[in-house]
């Protein structure tokens, strides 16, 4: 199912400052244009502008709405006007460091909101999207529960069991992901995890999963 969106886009999320970026790519994500057109819409965002909040600041709402209205993105001029706020947001209130965002947060709750308030169609999903990938990178996004396409596919898949403490979900399938793909990064299977969940383990319908024979829930 592939690798997680960041590591796909070209972001390294054990660097700082690559997180503000990220930031911005997660709220590209929650829109509903094909993924394959999301990032392509960040890379031209990347080249012409700079996909840094700095950088999208200095160039404003016209020519980041250009840039993805270039790839046929369905809500280009709302979305660049999204993307500007945010990365106005982040700069003008925080100096472009999360790390000041998440200062004197009493819990992953304050944080969301906080993240959400940047701009507005940033909301829960896109907040926890952003997150989860940073746990083992950020302190202020450790406490971020699995999604619940994730936990559906990875029940199916024995990597999680059932009755497990929610709080601890995170930390056991990255224990379970150690011992069955050690291989693999565990930010990459939760988020193949969240797609397999997506596509059919939430909905209960084992015949669209694309692993077709190999579904364990077939």
């Amino acid at each position: 199912m592939g690798p997680h969106p960041a590591a796909q886009w070209g972001l390294e999320l054990a660097e700082p400052a690559d997180r503000p970026r990220w930031l911005l790519a997660a709220r590209l994500l929650s829109e509903r244009d094909p993924e394959e057109r999301l990032a392509r819409a960040f890379a031209r965002l990347e080249s012409e502008l700079g996909a840094g909040p700095g950088a999208l600041l200095a160039a404003g709402p016209e020519r980041a709405a250009a840039a993805l209205a270039a790839e046929e993105l369905r809500r280009a001029e709302a979305l660049g006007v999204g993307l500007a706020r945010m990365a106005s947001g982040l700069q003008e209130r925080h100096g472009g460091d999360l790390e000041a965002l998440a200062s004197d947060c009493m819990d992953l709750e304050e944080l969301g909101g906080r993240l959400a308030g940047l701009a507005p169609g940033f909301g829960r999903a896109g907040v926890l999207r952003f997150l989860r990938p940073l746990r083992e990178h950020w302190s202020a996004a450790r406490e971020t529960p699995l999604a619940d396409t994730a936990r559906a596919a990875a029940l199916h898949w024995g990597l999680l069991a059932h009755g497990e403490d929610l709080e601890g979900e995170p930390a056991a399938l990255r224990a379970a992901c150690a011992r069955a793909l050690p291989e693999r990064d565990p930010v990459d299977v939760e988020a193949a995890l969240e797609r397999l969940g997506a596509r059919a383990c939430r909905a209960g319908r084992p015949a669209r999963c694309p692993l077709g024979e190999h579904c364990p829930a077939r």
